[in-house]
């Protein structure tokens, strides 16, 4: 569904513009003024922007710039009174798409935001198949053997209506390989709805699945469509499947094989069109053998499985995706770093990545914020790893008394200020890389016998 933000102060016009997108099943987000419309902008997804020249005491033109400067290829389209033909000449120049002069006629409007959105999707096809051809696939970045093996799956796979199972350890993309698995089929101009199975608490799973009736529980003053109906016609994706609680695993089955549900308090079988992905970081076939997960199940959702590989033992791939993340970063922060310093290659390389693909994002995010000069250097690259046998071999003391709970935590947090110390060339730098301002970083400090 395209989003449409409207930046007009004459509410009647507004209205108008809100039913019209309505008819053509878009979504509107309605602005009378600058600074709302820059509150949708930095918080929501937007396709196009349809925008006022005046505003009150306010310029369109004025966003117009903002827009260009932090998202570029966002179309804009300006609306203008007849009389300000030139204005909306230099609106072009500023780089609006088109411009529509009052009063304008429903269907040109349609015309105009159709082509510019029909642009946007042949644009998002064109970089998707660059993007496979030099080793990319959706958003994940793959030279790797394995990672092409995968690749070459989803392609054969995407097409086809079978279910699929990601498996392999957080933070390696299973939700980006499975949004690929849609956006590669016949349903990738229906929803993708990701489902977080271990987030839901269990009291809550079947409402929020099937939705309910009005009056199927207290409270439920009006009927709610559920993610299965939100999903219909295109793809539901199962992500923690290994975390549904058991009552759960048996209605999910049911509805996999009769293509039906029921909702709270309803008396009638719904029909779904829906493909089922799923995703565990957990052995799963292991939990199978346990009874801890339905095998009927497992077999259901599992008709192919791929498996991604954790990021260390991807190879080159670690380099690829940290240029990648480098060249992203630097555009949030606005920053100009060009590469890597060759240790901090080498450090890149050495590194473990318990936390994969996601954990080497962050570590690039903050070494961008971190770094002065105009390459990666090694102290700017802050690595998180820890023993975790040496870990639990800690809290077993804790537990059988030896240590206390108070003197262990002092003891853990005194590591890591001593850690952010060692890593950082002042105290203002090391309380920002642990999210603390200075006064409370001193405190800590303090506290823990570090400064007098």
């Amino acid at each position: 569904m395209a989003r449409i933000l409207i930046v007009d102060d004459d509410a009647s016009l507004q209205q108008v513009l809100e039913i019209a997108c309505l008819k053509k099943k878009w979504s509107p987000y309605l602005a009378g003024d600058l600074k709302t419309a820059r509150n949708y902008l930095n918080n929501y997804p937007v396709d196009v922007v349809l925008l006022d020249l005046k505003l009150g005491q306010e310029s369109g033109l004025d966003l117009l710039r903002e827009i260009r400067e932090s998202m570029p290829d966002l179309p804009v389209v300006m609306i203008t009174a007849f009389a300000e033909t030139q204005s909306a000449v230099e609106a072009m120049k500023l780089g609006a798409i088109d411009y529509l002069a009052k009063p304008f006629d429903i269907t040109e409007l349609f015309i105009i935001v159709d082509r510019i959105l029909q642009e946007k999707r042949l644009k998002a096809e064109n970089l998707y198949l660059k993007r496979k051809v030099g080793g990319y696939f959706g958003e994940i970045i793959g030279l790797c053997p394995q990672m092409q093996k995968v690749f070459e799956l989803v392609k054969q796979i995407g097409p086809t209506e079978i279910n699929v199972l990601i498996t392999g350890e957080s933070g390696t993309g299973k939700e980006i390989i499975a949004r690929s698995i849609h956006e590669a089929s016949g349903r990738a101009s229906q929803p993708f709805v990701p489902i977080n199975c271990g987030a839901i608490p269990e009291n809550l799973f079947e409402s929020e699945l099937f939705g309910y009736k009005r009056g199927a529980f207290t409270g439920a003053d009006r009927a709610k469509k559920g993610l299965l109906e939100e999903s219909q016609g295109g793809t539901i994706f199962l992500d923690e499947v290994a975390e549904l609680p058991p009552s759960m695993q048996v209605k999910l089955l049911r509805c996999i094989q009769e293509k039906t549900f029921r909702p709270l308090g309803g008396a009638e079988e719904k029909k779904i069109d829906v493909r089922f992905l799923a995703a565990t970081n957990q052995n799963i076939l292991e939990m199978v053998s346990h009874g801890q997960f339905r095998e009927d199940l497992f077999y259901r959702l599992s008709g192919v499985i791929i498996n991604l590989p954790p990021l260390r033992d991807r190879g080159d791939d670690i380099i690829a995706l940290a240029e990648y993340f480098l060249k992203r970063a630097c555009k949030e922060q606005k920053k100009n770093i060009i590469g890597f310093a060759p240790k901090a290659i080498l450090k890149l390389k050495g590194y473990s990545y318990p936390g994969n693909v996601r954990e080497l994002e962050n570590i690039i995010e903050r070494a961008v914020a971190l770094e002065k000069e105009d390459v990666i250097q090694p102290e700017s690259l802050i690595m998180y790893e820890y023993d975790s046998a040496s870990q639990k071999l800690e809290m077993d003391k804790v537990l059988k008394g030896e240590i206390s709970l108070d003197d262990y935590l002092i003891l853990k947090e005194r590591e890591i200020l001593e850690a952010a110390l060692k890593r950082a060339k002042n105290k203002t730098q090391a309380a920002d890389l642990l999210g603390l301002n200075l006064r409370q970083f001193r405190y800590r400090l303090q506290k823990t016998g570090l400064e007098g």
